[in-house]
């Protein structure tokens, strides 16, 4: 098999080429192994571009590469929609029927480029679900984001890091009314049976019960 036409685009790191069994593909010389991209390097530097005999194995990197591109233009529209995580960019490329090694690549790519950043979309997330009026433990949080692909631990850092115990008390209030509890009027030890099995932080909780204790409450 020979590569009988490159050409290079607006993106110096894509290719166009044209194999000699009519086949015509784009190609990311960034998803080349170095050995392979130093050939067509040579080849695009020649005045006369000559013809480029390559092996099946060379082949099957360059029809690798080809999904590459491709599954690179299905995951940039997805970003362009809304953020994404790793694993749910991952989950959806293999979904769209990409092979695993092609995705795995892609991912890698756009994470380097920090196209794709999961303490980003953390951050977006968890701001969304605050607000101006927080309604949310932050266990509610954590599982949250762990469940939208986001790794266990940045999901309990940025959680730790964005949602401190002052607002987290202010909605454990908005809980208690909706549950129908007057903590007022409830032991201090089955307040926080209460608080922890909603999964409240122990720092929300006891801020929560100083300030009713504060203001002449009878939570005791």
């Amino acid at each position: 098999m020979t590569v009988t036409s490159v050409k290079r685009g607006a993106d110096p790191d894509i290719l166009k080429i044209g194999l000699s069994d009519g086949s015509l593909f784009f190609i990311r010389l960034s998803y080349l192994p170095s050995s392979i991209k130093s050939r067509f390097d040579s080849l695009l530097t020649q005045n006369t571009p000559e013809v480029l005999e390559i092996s099946e194995a060379e082949q099957e990197q360059l029809l690798f590469t080809s999904q590459c591109v491709r599954a690179e233009r299905k995951a940039l529209q997805l970003i362009s929609c809304a953020e994404q995580t790793q694993k749910g960019l991952l989950q959806k490329l293999e979904y769209s029927g990409y092979p695993e090694g092609v995705s795995k690549k892609v991912l890698e790519r756009l994470v380097s480029l920090e196209l794709v950043d999961d303490r980003r979309f953390a951050r977006a997330w968890i701001q969304s679900q605050t607000g101006l009026s927080p309604k949310k433990s932050t266990s509610q949080l954590v599982t949250g984001l762990m469940r939208r692909g986001v790794d266990g631990r940045i999901a309990e850092e940025s959680v730790t890091s964005l949602y401190p115990v002052e607002v987290e008390a202010r909605a454990i209030a908005w809980y208690l009314r909706k549950k129908g509890y007057d903590p007022e009027h409830l032991h201090q030890l089955e307040l926080k049976q209460i608080l922890r099995r909603a999964g409240f932080s122990k720092g929300s909780i006891r801020l929560f019960i100083d300030e009713i204790a504060s203001s002449d409450g009878t939570c005791t």
